[in-house]
């Protein structure tokens, strides 16, 4: 059973879904679409927040497939606390206190359940992308309590596995606004786009986002760059992890800078965050020869993209609106697509870095980064590239 309410959204969102995507049926047709969405419906009362939370997430899920992580929903109520999956297992990342202890358990369901009950609801094309989403939606209220064997909870209990062995237990309500330090920051979202050092001759620049807010931030990094000796710099370390995407435009102005410093090395450090514009960004660094080290980004380097956003009653909702292959075709209605994305192009292309690098446990917990001490340490000289 869904309520009217529910229905009168979720019908706003299929009808714009349709309306808006260049190739709204590419995994399911919209019969079953239809047979899926009254399935669901005769086995769920949808009748509040969570529910609906979780009926919209399923049906994306299904609608997308791997080609298509940009159309979503998402409802966000974060609790103070959030997590890092390393070593395949998710351990504590703030509160500080906390850093590097085991999550065992959420309101005594064991997390292995629930992570594999999030499957049903997270939306992937790559690993890296699947290791975000339950990253993140392991501290959103709504994305738990909406889950089968939470559902009804007016609370959620985290039980915890400390360093030294000893179990805590965190718990929250369902009702307070939780507002704390880590959300207080752009930084927490975004990192530090356009800081740079130079340590030991080797430039390391973040290029953490290209989110629009960040353009002047960009340029005035970039132009400050400009005016440093760098004559003594042999390698460039561009920090492209966390690049979660925004004006792919913005890219340009790293890239017309590393093209009048095409003298030196260039590394590229990759990570699972890498999604939507950031790959654009990997591309364009790939082409100016760049040795990747790190880990596979958060997408398929071809996939539906450019999310067209609907606002229906407070509820907020995105839907790709083009298909972009980097080098090879962009689109951005139905004719074109028809006419230009042929099976060999839909097929998903994989980035695997160049030199595979992934954060230890022990590395974490003692404040070392594994990926960028790799990479300082690098010299292309000494390793074949694989």
């Amino acid at each position: 059973m869904i309520e009217s309410r529910y229905k009168k959204v979720y019908e706003a969102f299929i009808e714009h879904y349709k309306n808006v995507h260049v190739c709204p049926w590419h995994e399911i047709s919209e019969e079953e679409l239809n047979d899926i969405y009254n399935s669901l419906i005769n086995r769920m009362d949808v009748k509040d927040k969570y529910t609906f939370f979780y009926m919209m997430n399923y049906i994306i899920k299904r609608l997308s497939g791997l080609e298509d992580a940009h159309t979503e929903y998402e409802f966000v109520e974060p609790l103070p606390i959030n997590f890092k999956i390393i070593e395949n297992e998710i351990l504590i990342n703030y509160p500080e206190r906390l850093k590097g202890s085991s999550l065992l358990a959420i309101n005594d369901k064991d997390i292995n359940k629930i992570v594999g009950e999030l499957e049903e609801i997270i939306t992937y094309g790559t690993e890296g992308r699947r290791r975000s989403k339950i990253e993140d939606y392991l501290f959103n209220r709504v994305a738990l309590l909406s889950l089968p064997s939470l559902r009804g909870n007016n609370k959620v209990v985290y039980k915890i596995q400390k360093l030294d062995g000893e179990i805590e237990e965190l718990e929250f309500d369902n009702v307070q606004k939780y507002k704390e330090e880590m959300f207080d920051t752009i930084e927490y979202l975004f990192g530090k786009p356009g800081k740079y050092e130079i340590r030991d001759n080797i430039l390391i620049y973040k290029h953490s986002s290209v989110q629009p807010q960040f353009e002047t931030r960009i340029i005035e990094s970039i132009d400050r760059l400009r005016r440093e000796d760098l004559s003594n710099v042999s390698k460039i370390i561009i920090d492209l992890r966390g690049n979660t995407g925004g004006n792919s435009k913005l890219n340009d102005y790293l890239m017309d800078f590393l093209k009048e410093n095409v003298d030196k090395d260039l590394l590229v450090l990759t990570d699972y965050r890498v999604f939507s514009a950031g790959r654009y960004a990997l591309v364009d660094l790939l082409k100016l020869g760049a040795t990747t080290i790190g880990e596979e980004i958060g997408t398929p380097i071809n996939c539906f993209g450019e999310t067209n956003r609907i606002n229906v009653d407070y509820y907020s909702f995105a839907s790709s609106s083009a298909y972009f292959y980097p080098g090879k075709c962009g689109v951005k209605n139905k004719d074109d697509f028809k006419r230009f994305v042929v099976d060999e192009i839909r097929k998903p292309i994989f980035f695997k870095p160049d030199i595979y690098v992934s954060t230890s446990k022990a590395d974490y917990i003692n404040g070392i980064d594994t990926i960028l001490e790799y990479a300082l340490s690098y010299n292309k000289n000494n390793l074949l590239r694989k």
